[in-house]
């Protein structure tokens, strides 16, 4: 699709009528032959359903089962043409922005040419409808802020007339819109000095902060300098939000001289996602995949070990930086309870700190502090002091944690066990329940029980957390410098392909690790694929190009995740998967061979580093 550009002369304002009347659509516009896919899929959805039922009858399980698949694949594939149908291009949003920036121009006698491109990208109806007002507030701030004057680009030697690029496209399953203006790009340290001006962040806080920490500030400074600008960032502050409550991440990148980059990343629909499951204190609730990191288990025996704390944060150290912790139990105002084996009961939690040990007596840290020695002097009787090596070792004692995502802040949700990811069909609150800040939503699950929708964002909120802590950023920054005058070490992922075979591969290139079974598996001529995330997946298998076992023939799978140039692809393997933080040399010559980097002895076993972007290389 050619660019279309825009001059910026003159000034046209759309009326109140014509932009309620886009905006309070209720009625689509669907095409005939997706109709007619639908009504093909409902007669096959309905024969399915007389097989299963005559199958169920004459008790013929093995018919059953096979009649199950059927409906499972019509399902399927129901499910995606129904969400074809709530699509629509992006370019209903996008015709609005020529107008805005032909006022808003105008307004502050700068000259602007704008390009837009994928304006026939889809996104679903919902989605569309709610990221118009974030953009146009998005666009309105750019230009106040970002966009120069004739006058100031003409004494720094560059063209009067500013570019600004609008374009939507598809990545990762997901739909990226991103905003460019070629203006002289955003310098942090003038934000953190602005922000700290404006008492939005302290001194202390702006000197720890990352420089993308500081170029996030711009989303929060509005103008405010006059009041010509003050209604193109008035809902600035908001922008963030809104993108929050859709799912979806605000990135901003920017170079000096070169221009900054504001990007949004949005699923395609709200009416589907993929969420991760967890348990907390009995009850199931849902995490969507877009806020998701990676999963973290920590064993019983390191829990003592890898936990910090830092002023009144727990922390997590992991791959050189610190991540926060905090209890979801604790979060949602539940009662913490564990599982006493040995009397069959649920019994309360009275850790109040994550590093603790579980005693049938009161155990306290030497620095507990003041309330904690108030109550080891009233009763010491009571009081074990914890030394030397931690006891834990059983399973169950492990730390699960998920780690999530809510803009630029990241941190650790504390759950007592993971189970599967799920594709759910999100419900709205009731009114009932509108005012509890830490859900997004419910959904049904199979067995017909309720789950909550977390809002990563929200509990972030309620939990004090911001991602500008002094405290941690400071110890975190310390940590890597410490880390770096020390041995290089690295943290790898280990895991088979067949029982006698182990393989490593850098922790830090792994997107994430996803569950399948055999049969999900489709084979398209010389190429393995599988659904993913509304697309296929590419799969890959290390003895597809490496002299090694071949995969286990197992009905149980693991897909391991990697963006390779900005392509997911999957590695198939078998589990048990395990990380490790190893000396980041190792053989490069004895085992080297295509598609494996070279070898090193791990815990006495010979490990294969495997080089994922050779064989993307070789065999896409």
């Amino acid at each position: 699709m050619a660019d279309t550009q825009y001059s910026e002369n003159g000034t046209t304002t759309m009326t109140q009528d014509e932009s309620d009347a886009r905006e309070n659509t209720t009625s689509i516009r669907v095409n005939v032959s997706l109709l007619d896919s639908l009504m093909n899929l409902a007669g096959e959805l309905v024969l399915s359903r007389n097989q299963l039922l005559q199958a169920i009858g004459s008790e013929g399980l093995k018919n059953a089962e096979a009649v199950g698949q059927r409906i499972d694949l019509i399902t399927s594939e129901l499910q995606e043409a129904i969400m074809l149908t709530r699509m629509q291009q992006i370019g209903n949003v996008f015709d609005k922005v020529p107008r805005l920036v032909r006022d808003l121009a105008s307004r502050y006698r700068k000259k602007v040419e704008l390009a837009v491109n994928g304006k026939d990208v889809e996104l679903d109806k919902t989605i569309i409808e709610s990221i118009a007002a974030p953009l146009t507030s998005l666009v309105a701030h750019v230009l106040a802020e970002g966009v120069e004057t004739p006058e100031e680009r003409r004494k720094e030697g560059r063209n009067e007339t500013a570019i600004l690029s609008l374009s939507a496209f598809h990545e990762a399953g997901q739909v990226v819109i991103e905003l460019f203006n070629d203006g002289r790009g955003l310098d942090g340290d003038t934000l953190a000095m602005e922000a700290v001006r404006r008492n939005i962040i302290t001194s202390e806080q702006a000197q720890s902060l990352s420089e993308k920490e500081k170029l996030e500030l711009f989303f929060q400074l509005d103008s405010g300098d006059g009041d010509e600008k003050e209604d193109s960032a008035a809902a600035t502050a908001n922008v963030k939000n809104d993108i929050d409550k859709l799912g979806g991440q605000l990135d901003i990148q920017s170079e000096a001289g070169r221009g900054t980059t504001i990007a949004i990343k949005l699923p395609l629909t709200l009416a589907i996602i993929p969420c991760q499951i967890i348990i907390a204190e009995q009850e199931r609730y849902a995490i969507p995949q877009v806020n998701l990191e990676e999963l973290l288990r920590i064993p019983a025996h390191l829990i003592k070990k890898r936990i910090e704390t830092v002023g009144n944060a727990q922390v997590v150290r992991l791959r050189g930086k610190l991540l926060p912790l905090v209890r979801l139990a604790d979060l949602l105002d539940m009662e913490r309870t564990y599982y006493d084996k040995e009397e069959g009961r649920y019994k309360k939690d009275r850790r109040s700190r994550i590093a603790d040990r579980r005693s049938k007596k009161l155990v306290l840290e030497p620095q507990a502090g003041e309330e904690a020695a108030a109550a080891a002097q009233a009763d010491s009787s009571s009081v074990v002091s914890r030394t030397g090596e931690d006891r834990r070792k059983a399973p169950e004692s492990a730390l699960n944690i998920v780690v999530v995502r809510a803009g630029a802040m990241t941190y650790g949700l504390i759950v007592d066990r993971l189970e599967d990811s799920e594709e759910i069909v999100i419900k709205p609150l009731g009114r009932h329940l509108q005012s509890c800040r830490g859900y997004a939503g419910a959904t049904i699950m199979g067995d017909g029980r309720i789950a909550l929708i977390l809002d990563v964002s929200n509990l972030a909120s309620m939990a004090n957390l911001t991602s500008v802590d002094s405290e941690v950023a400071a110890l975190s920054k310390h940590t890597m410098e410490t880390e770096s005058a020390d041995e290089q070490v690295q943290a790898l992922l280990l895991f088979r392909c067949s029982e006698e075979e182990r393989f490593a591969i850098p922790l830090k290139k792994v997107e994430r690790i996803e569950k399948i079974h055999k049969g999900d598996i489709e084979y398209l001529g010389s190429r393995k694929v599988m659904q993913y995330r509304n697309g296929s997946l590419t799969l890959l298998s290390v003895d597809d190009i490496a002299s090694v076992k071949p995969l286990s023939d197992k009905e149980d799978l693991l897909v391991i995740v990697f963006n390779i140039d900005s392509k997911l692809v999957g590695l198939l393997a078998c589990g048990p998967v395990d990380t490790r933080e190893v000396s980041s040399e190792f053989d490069k010559v004895t085992l080297k061979q295509t598609g494996i980097a070279g070898s090193t002895v791990i815990e006495g076993r010979t490990t294969l580093y495997v080089d994922i972007e050779e064989m993307t290389r070789q065999l896409l």
